[in-house]
């Protein structure tokens, strides 16, 4: 082949890997906002990304790997709507989705105080700097999330799950199948379950406190509210309980197989008659109105301290 017609073939080649790179296209746009408003985002496949800053506007910016991948943004009424949609989909609330594997990388800038709800199916989900409420749903994407006070709600089926909050008063619900938890500087009420991935949330003062897992593991360091009350249950999964108050509380703690053991130097009572094990006691007083502990699991050891 002479040197004339392979030039020419790396030329075309390099066209054509030139094109491919320009068909990569770059959503922007930004529109009007309450301030307190809804936000509604949704991708499929890729990230999601979510900003609060102090402007009453929502601003989106989303890498588009193909010609089949297209944004909607729509707001109307206190409510903003940004969703990845695709060849098949006429909207956002359409059911078609990405055939091509194709993810997209989708960033949002919201108002502080937005009332934030975000779904995306492989997606990873992360938001920080809103202040307000948040629905987040993923199914196997990683969240990760600065939470405000409020009532917020976070879930995923197989994706890791790590929450901050911002030590105020609020109720957060949070669930997982085969992810891992974890949740750090939450107070007010927490409710959080799992299947088979690990528990782990470190809170500030709590009013209330339920964790549930299967065969995952708990561990839990909180400092309760006066009248403050935690329940945790597992099947196999050990516990590991780190818990204070200023007004004591009574604690009581059941494992039918599983090993009980403190810091305060009492002895776990033995069923005579079968397997079993319980605990039971105060620390600090925990006369009326103080806190309780109770604890609970079939084959997982439990352990319990208020230091």
């Amino acid at each position: 082949m002479s040197r004339s017609v392979i030039g020419a073939a790396v030329l075309v080649a390099s066209l054509a890997l030139a094109g491919g790179a320009a068909h990569a296209d770059t959503f922007r746009q930004q529109v009007a906002a309450d301030p307190r408003g809804e936000v509604d985002v949704s991708n499929i496949s890729g990230t999601i990304v979510i900003t609060g800053w102090d402007r009453s506007q929502v601003a989106v910016t989303a890498d588009l790997p193909g010609d089949t991948e297209r944004v909607k943004v729509t707001s109307e009424r206190g409510r903003t709507q940004v969703c990845v949609t695709y060849h098949d989909s006429d909207g956002c609330n359409s059911s078609g989705g990405a055939r091509d594997g194709s993810s997209v990388r989708l960033e949002v800038r919201v108002p502080r105080g937005s009332e934030l709800e975000v779904s995306g199916v492989s997606a990873d989900i992360t938001s920080r700097g809103v202040s307000g409420s948040q629905q987040l749903h993923s199914v196997s994407g990683d969240i990760n999330a600065e939470l405000g006070s409020g009532n917020d709600e976070v879930n995923s089926v197989s994706g890791t799950i790590n929450l901050r909050g911002s030590g105020q008063d609020g109720t957060l619900h949070v669930a997982s199948v085969s992810g891992d938890l974890s949740v750090t500087n939450v107070a007010g009420e927490l409710e959080a379950r799992t299947v088979s991935g690990t528990l782990s949330a470190e809170l500030a003062t709590a009013r209330s406190v339920r964790l549930n897992t299967t065969n995952g593991d708990i561990s839990l360091n909180a400092r309760l509210a006066s009248g403050g009350s935690v329940a945790t249950e597992t099947v196999s999964g050990d516990q590991n309980m780190k818990v204070s108050t200023s007004a004591g509380y009574s604690y009581e703690a059941k494992t039918f197989s599983g090993d009980i053991t403190n810091c305060f130097g009492q002895q776990a009572d033995k069923n005579q008659y079968g397997p079993g094990s319980r605990l039971e006691g105060t620390r600090g007083g925990g006369g009326g109105g103080s806190s309780h502990l109770r604890m609970q699991s079939l084959s997982g050891d439990i352990s319990l301290c208020d230091h």
